[in-house]
Parts: structure tokens; C-alpha cells; sequence
């Protein structure tokens, strides 16, 4: 349980890197903060899975960056909240965005939310730098160094 706690400390502080990056900015191209806006609800939709919520954010909407940080605080601390409180090998019954119904164990599906990231992030990356914005260094070593 300490590294996956420890792996979403990172990934806290990866999107929290990027949030505060682009925050400086005048203006966001779209495909950035559509990126961004899909990082963020992927993650609260796998919460609304594993928590058995009702209906899910839409996994491609618009999120106002003015609330990126916030979201991504809530987010950090429900994951975590959730890792403390539940058996990590706890079979999670949901449904996809197709409908179909899987079984996965909690474990899993964190570590998928962790990757998932992890890919978006470095998507996010590679626009900013097409849009000459410097992206921010968010290797996991760099992390463990702050």
C-alpha cells in the first residue's frame, strides 16, 4: 500500500506541475485543455466507478481551468482516502463506456489511472512544446528529489 500511496503522491505532483505550467499562460490552445480537461475526468470517472455513483462526468467534457486545482486536490485526496480505507485486492464490478460489464481488483484499476496519466501528461507535453510552451520536468525521480 506505501508505494501505491507514494505513486499517487507523484502523480498529484506531475499534474499539479502541468496545471501550474499552464495557468501562466494568456491563452490555451484547445488541444491542451482538451487533454488536460480528459486527464482529470478519466480519474473522477473511475472514482464514480469504483464508489458505485450513479451517473458519470463526460469523459471528453470541457473541464474550466480555473478549477484544474482544485479538481486535481479532490481527486488526490479520494484516491488516496479510497487506498486507506479499502483491501487493494477488492473486486471492483463497473461498466465501461460501452456498457459492458468487467470485474477488476481495485489495485488494478489504480494503477490504470496512475498510467493513464502518466500517457495524457506526456501527450500534453509534446502540444505544449508544438504551442512553444516549456513543459514542465515531472519525471518520477524529479518528484522523489523535491
Amino acid at each position: 500500500m506505501k508505494e501505491l500511496l507514494e505513486l499517487l503522491e507523484y502523480n498529484f505532483w506531475a499534474n499539479d506541475q502541468f496545471i501550474l505550467r499552464l495557468k501562466e499562460q494568456d491563452a490555451l490552445p484547445d488541444s491542451i485543455h482538451r487533454q488536460v480537461s480528459h486527464l482529470l475526468s478519466a480519474h473522477r470517472i473511475w472514482l464514480h466507478r469504483v464508489n458505485g455513483r450513479g451517473t458519470l462526468p463526460s469523459v471528453w467534457g470541457e473541464v474550466d481551468l480555473s478549477s484544474w486545482e482544485g479538481i486535481n486536490i479532490e481527486l488526490y485526496n479520494e484516491t488516496t482516502d479510497l487506498v486507506k480505507s479499502n483491501a487493494l485486492d477488492r473486486v471492483i464490478s463497473y461498466r465501461n463506456s460501452k456498457g459492458e460489464l468487467f470485474e477488476d481488483p481495485l489495485r488494478a484499476i489504480l494503477f490504470h489511472v496512475i498510467n493513464h496519466s502518466t500517457h495524457h501528461r506526456a501527450q500534453i507535453a509534446l502540444l505544449m512544446r508544438q504551442n512553444q510552451i516549456l513543459p514542465p520536468v515531472s519525471d518520477y525521480i524529479f518528484y522523489l528529489r523535491s
